[in-house]
């Protein structure tokens, strides 16, 4: 049995869904993957199921086109789907996916990390006493970096509402944040409030800058800084458990390492075995490509070959998605 994935987007994110195929068809030959085909922009999805026993379709299209096109896929009989961030760009998107049953995973890649994973195991074997908060932040420099460069003029499918949607950051890479936050204590916020700044922003509903506070069930408290624009950043992403007996820091760029503190002590917590995260010998990891390989994998895996493995599931994020898209801003 062979599985051929078809590729809609050739931005960067169908590029990565391309090498997370490349890698897996290298390290997992019993997968019986093809080669990816590229689809055209307009291609016809029903016409291009029936050309495929078993296709997988991995959605890299602009955000604002994500919705239709999963359901697109869905009504043409496709038997799984793989679909970047973010499901959907607004309420009336989200409550239409609703009724989409075709397996469907959708890349919030973080999760996948042996850090998110161990830290979630530390919670559920409550080793942090009482959770005060989970605190963290999202920082990159891309618009601090036109900003410098004059490069504002230069217009991308992200300034375009009807391709991206109303938003940026919040949409675009805080969904990445609230996920993790959101795996970790085991539920989807119930309540979302936050504030935005456009200051360096290409152009006015693009949001640069995005601070936000999470409610969660059980007393549960996320705080997180997420930016596009923070002067030397590079993709630093961060989570910090704080307890009551405990507290833990993971970084992205340290992804092997666990900070932790107890007291005024602090240690660390070396990873030294594959049996959480994407599997790859401690130390060897493929950034955040990681991710696209183990939730591209375990999706094919339990679709065309039976097995039970997990992924970030599409009704699972709509949850998430849900309050934040009812978010309360502030000022």
């Amino acid at each position: 049995m062979t599985v051929t994935p078809l590729i809609l987007g050739t931005g960067r994110a169908g590029h990565a869904i391309a090498k997370s195929l490349a890698c897996l068809k290298v390290l997992h030959p019993g997968l019986g993957l093809e080669m990816p085909v590229w689809l055209e922009r307009d291609a016809s999805l029903a016409h291009e199921r029936k050309k495929y026993e078993k296709p997988l379709l991995c959605i890299a299209n602009p955000h604002g086109l994500h919705a239709a096109t999963i359901r697109d896929a869905a009504r043409s009989g496709f038997p799984a789907i793989l679909c970047e961030k973010p499901a959907c760009v607004n309420l009336d998107e989200l409550h239409q996916l609703r009724d989409v049953k075709t397996p469907t995973a959708i890349l919030h890649v973080y999760r996948q990390t042996w850090g998110l994973q161990t830290l979630r195991h530390m919670l559920m074997e409550g080793e942090f006493g009482t959770v005060i908060a989970i605190e963290g932040r999202y920082w990159q420099a891309s618009t601090a970096e036109r900003a410098l460069t004059q490069e504002k003029g230069a217009r991308t499918w992200k300034d375009d509402i009807s391709l991206a949607g109303a938003y940026d950051v919040y949409l675009d890479i805080a969904t990445h944040w609230v996920d993790a936050v959101s795996f970790l204590f085991g539920h989807a916020p119930t309540q979302v409030r936050g504030w935005r700044s456009f200051i360096n922003s290409d152009s006015p509903h693009r949001d640069s800058h995005v601070q936000l506070m999470l409610q969660y069930p059980n007393a549960g408290r996320a705080m997180g800084s997420i930016s596009k624009t923070i002067h030397g950043a590079t993709n630093h992403f961060e989570v910090n458990v704080l307890g009551s007996q405990r507290s833990a820091t993971w970084t992205f760029e340290r992804p092997d390492e666990i900070f932790i503190g107890e007291g005024r002590d602090r240690r660390v917590l070396t990873r030294k075995d594959t049996r959480l995260g994407s599997g790859n010998p401690p130390h060897h990891g493929m950034g955040w490509l990681e991710g696209y390989i183990e939730i591209t994998g375990n999706l094919i895996r339990r679709v065309f070959h039976g097995e039970t493995r997990s992924y970030p599931e599409l009704q699972e994020t709509l949850k998430n998605l849900q309050p934040m898209l009812q978010a309360e801003w502030f000022s």
